[in-house]
Order: structure tokens, then sequence, then C-alpha cells
């Protein structure tokens, strides 16, 4: 009887714990206030197709966390990476969407050789700073840099974290104020009066980074047949869903670069960052 119970107790702590996939998805279509700067995108209609994605890619309904419009502060995101660092375990699948405005703001210490940190714009991130406003909610890539690298602890080496950014993540990527529905980023960079420290080095990445597009680029919308406007990256994504778990990562951004170029018509080039190893696949 021992043996048949210690048999049982093996079988449920495998089971507990077993791999799992998890995600968090942040859209922001509208934000606060016109005297905030930022435009009405539609990052919030990337919440569905992203899910869609998932669910066609193994991850449960369940494990899906989401984030749309006013639930995306800066201080509901920090949160949200809270709780997946706390849930996280052993090789499990995590990944993370972000569909909103992206803007530049000034690095303070150093590991930017342009002098600016890139960031997601939290849904109460003002564009210009502002005797009370310092960027304190924008999400700059130093703290996602350190989110993730907790994450990568809790999942271990063979562990997978893949973050999708379907917004412009630079002043160089400008935006065509006729245009202002179609295209994602800030016309200007986030300046803070401070103590530059001189470059040192980028830290190295820990997972796969898909942005959906370069630096020196717009990232422009995908707008459906019914007139709907949704991010480039998460469509094409979408529309490669079913394929994606038998994608090699370093052959993805091929294949993201002629979808998102037939959807847009414009040139515009999605960055696949990936680890120092080879043959990584998206979704296993």
């Amino acid at each position: 009887m021992k043996r048949l119970w210690f048999i049982v107790g093996l079988f449920i702590c495998c089971i507990s714990l077993q791999a799992e996939k998890r995600a968090l998805v942040i859209g922001i279509g509208a934000y606060p206030d016109v005297d905030y700067g930022w435009p009405v995108i539609h990052g919030d209609n990337d919440i569905a197709f992203a899910t869609v994605t998932l669910l066609a890619n193994g991850f449960s309904i369940s494990k899906i966390d989401t984030l749309r419009n006013e639930q995306a502060t800066s201080h509901a995101i920090g949160e949200a990476f809270k709780k997946l660092i706390a849930t996280a375990k052993t090789n499990d699948v995590i990944y993370i969407h972000f569909s909103g405005h992206g803007q530049q703001i000034t690095d303070l210490d150093g590991d930017e050789e342009d002098g600016y940190d890139e960031a997601w714009v939290a849904y109460d991130a003002l564009m210009e700073p502002t005797p009370n406003y310092h960027g304190e909610h924008h999400i700059t890539d130093d703290q996602l840099n350190a989110w993730l690298k907790q994450l990568r602890q809790k999942v271990g080496t063979n562990g997978r974290i893949i973050v999708v950014s379907d917004a412009c993540h630079s002043g160089t990527s400008t935006r065509d104020i006729t245009e202002p529905t179609e295209i994602r980023g800030a016309y200007s960079k986030f300046e803070l009066n401070g103590i530059k420290h001189p470059y040192k080095e980028q830290r190295t990445i820990e997972w796969i980074s898909i942005s959906a597009c370069a630096d020196n680029e717009c990232n422009r919308q995908h707008r459906l047949s019914d007139g709907k406007q949704c991010g480039s990256l998460t469509y094409a994504l979408y529309l490669l869903r079913d394929n994606l778990s038998t994608i090699v990562a370093d052959q993805l951004s091929a294949l993201l670069n002629k979808t998102i170029n037939e959807l847009v018509k414009r040139p515009q080039t999605p960055l696949v960052e990936l680890p120092n190893t080879n043959n990584i696949y998206l979704f296993e």
C-alpha cells in the first residue's frame, strides 16, 4: 500500500511540475486625454488576434492575461509582470505582447549607443516631460530587461520567453501627421535633463524579441476589409499562426518581412533578435 501511495504521489508531483504556456497581452488604442499628445491608434484590436494566435499554439485561455486601454497603466503592467514571475516554473513558455505607442526616452545609464532607451508607452504616460512628470510611466527597455531576467531565472535555460512589440520604438520612426491612425510611435523623443553616462555596452539578450520594424522605419497598421485597423506584426503572426510551432525562429524574420510588406504595401523591416542559440522554435 505504501508503494502504491508513493507512485500516486510521484504522479501528482510530476503533473504539478509539468511545463505550462503563459501569456500577457497588452493592447492600447485610445490614450486618456488629447493633452497627453497621443493620437488614437488600434492596439486594443490586436488583443483578439494575438489571443487566437496563442490558442492555435497550445495556450489555454485561462493562462492568457490581458490588459486593454485604461487597464494598461504602468502600475498594472508592473503587477502583471510580477504575477508572471511569481507563477512561472522551470521549462515554461512565456509570451508577452505589447501593442501601443512606443517612444525613445533619454538613456541615463549608458547602455544605449545613441543615448536613448526605447520604451513602451503605458496608458498613463505623457508624451513630453512636465514639472510633475519625468517619464515614470514609460516602460523602458531597462525595466523590461530587469523583469525578463527574473523570468529567465524562473523558467531556466530550457524555458522559452517570447516578447512581441507591435509599436515604434525609435524616435527615428516618425509619425506622419496626415495619417495619424495608421502609424504607431512617437513623433518626438522624451528628453530628460540628467547626467548621461558614457556608452558602455548593450545587455545580451536571453529571450526571443520580435519588433514590428527597424529603428529608422515607421510601424504602420494594417487596414482590414471592414475598415478596422490592427497591428501589422500582430496580424502577420495571426496569418502564420498554424505554422509557428514548426518555424525556426531565426527564419521567422524573412517570413514576417514578406507577410508585413504585403500587408502595408510599404517598406518595413521586422526585427527578430535571438539568444546565441541556433534552431530555436518559437513555440514547442
